[in-house]
């Protein structure tokens, strides 16, 4: 039997290699990665906002499959940087569901919880969404492109992503540990909550995806709900480090450019029952991402410092 034909756009990210290294591991997929500048030697270079370079590549690959974790991600820079947000987050969004729709390929997208206001809190696929900020208006702008456009979707909305990979750009646990392991205090909110999702695990979500062949709206995020604050503390505790540096702050403290929703959770009770899906704690995906870093060296180059 041929192999299916997975194409992952934004491979060089964290969610992109967690994604090549899943997929890879499943001897029924050719996985084909592409970034803004390539990789490696087995990547594809592509900017997904140069709608025919977009076309011209899914073309040739005929991929089963198209998997988005490209994504403008800078939530304060997204307010100044409107243009450059909204070609990436939106119409970028578009160009892929019409290469989806042209060539026969399923396409599955991450969102955010940030296309909610984060008044209420325990959001479900059902909730109205309402995005406070410009990044958020971005990425429901690309959630309607999508569904406008192809048939053969999936969106995985998720948040507070993290984990570990070479080379990619900080996040918050990377920026907590780095600060803590230089023993420097770390004012964290504690009045924004929502659930942190290790991006080993979303990666997974979408190989069930795949596997399941599900479409439609699916919130997948870590089951824990928590605020920066006790986030970071248990940050501290796996990464045995001092919680006595970390100190809770309110969001106007920290005067950003930005409205941050104060409650966004989730509710994942539609990925649980029709993927299958399972989350692990806060405390065991922290420790997993901690034994990645450690195998690299990332953990002893860090508390060094």
């Amino acid at each position: 039997m041929p192999k299916e034909r997975i194409l992952i756009t934004g491979a060089k990210g964290l969610l992109g290699q967690k994604l090549v290294e899943v997929f890879r591991r499943e001897s029924e997929y050719e996985i084909y990665s592409c970034d803004l500048n390539g990789r490696d030697e087995g990547s594809l270079s592509l900017d997904i906002t140069d709608h025919q370079k977009v076309v011209e590549v899914v073309g040739s690959i005929k991929p089963s499959v198209i998997i988005n974790a490209a994504a403008y991600t800078n939530v304060d820079k997204a307010e100044v940087e409107r243009e450059s947000a909204y070609k990436i987050n939106a119409t970028a969004v578009g160009y892929l569901a019409e290469a989806a729709n042209i060539f026969g390929a399923k396409l599955v997208h991450v969102s955010t919880d940030y296309v909610f206001d984060g008044i209420k809190g325990h959001y479900t696929e059902d909730s109205k969404p309402e995005p406070i900020n410009y990044y958020g208006k971005t990425k429901l702008a690309g959630e309607n492109l999508l569904i406008a456009k192809v048939t053969d979707y999936v969106i995985l909305r998720t948040q507070v992503l993290y984990g570990f990979a070479p080379g990619v750009k900080t996040n918050f646990v990377l920026w907590a540990v780095e600060k803590l392991s230089k023993k420097e205090s770390v004012r964290v909110v504690d009045d924004q909550v929502g659930n942190p999702t290790l991006a080993d695990e979303l990666a997974f979500a979408a190989l069930k995806v795949c596997q399941r062949n599900a479409t439609g709206l699916f919130h997948v995020s870590g089951f824990e709900t928590v605020s920066r604050y006790e986030f970071v503390r248990q940050i501290a505790e796996v990464f045995s480090l001092d919680v006595s540096l970390v100190t809770p702050i309110k969001s106007e403290e920290l005067s950003q450019s930005a409205k941050r929703p104060k409650n966004s959770s989730f509710i994942c009770l539609k990925a649980q029952t029709k993927l299958g899906i399972t989350m692990p704690s806060i405390k065991d995906s922290l420790s997993r991402m901690k034994r990645q870093m450690k195998t690299s060296g990332a953990v002893q180059q860090s508390t060094k410092r």
